[in-house]
């Protein structure tokens, strides 16, 4: 665990979150709301764990993103994000795939939901392969 990039993944679940607020929030509100059944206040009524659930798994999945780049020595945005895609497409969509083929869920929420973890694996990868604080000039 040392070597994870510990900035890359502050910045990863930051950006997740940010990207999911716009992503639910604003772009797709109306249509998800109305493919998944949940009233307006289906997000509110769980209050701020609801959120505070939501920013514990772009943690847990930035923290596991930043292990997987340092096993595979993917380095810089690049190859982050590759490993990122790679990470969703054989790991979240397949997983996700299932409340599809075993549960009764509207699959028309597959691009909204699939589109958004992809855009989060992808974005998550790249920070925490890409994202370095340089050390400070020594003073002269």
């Amino acid at each position: 665990m040392k070597s994870i990039n510990w900035i890359g993944v502050i910045a990863a679940v930051v950006a997740s979150q940010a990207i999911g607020f716009a992503w639910y929030g604003y772009i797709f509100a109306a249509q998800w709301t109305q493919l998944s059944g949940m009233a307006d206040a289906g997000m509110e009524g769980g209050g701020n764990l609801t959120y505070l659930y939501g920013a514990l798994q772009n943690l847990v999945v930035a923290v596991g993103l930043a292990w997987l780049v340092v096993k595979t020595g993917a380095g810089g945005w690049i190859g982050g994000a590759r490993t990122g895609l790679f990470a969703c497409v054989f790991f979240a969509l397949a997983t996700y795939a299932l409340r599809f083929i075993y549960g009764d869920d509207n699959p028309g929420l597959i691009p909204i939901d699939g589109g958004y973890m992809l855009i989060q694996y992808l974005v998550s990868g790249a920070l925490v392969a890409g994202l370095k604080v340089g050390k400070a000039a020594p003073a002269a």
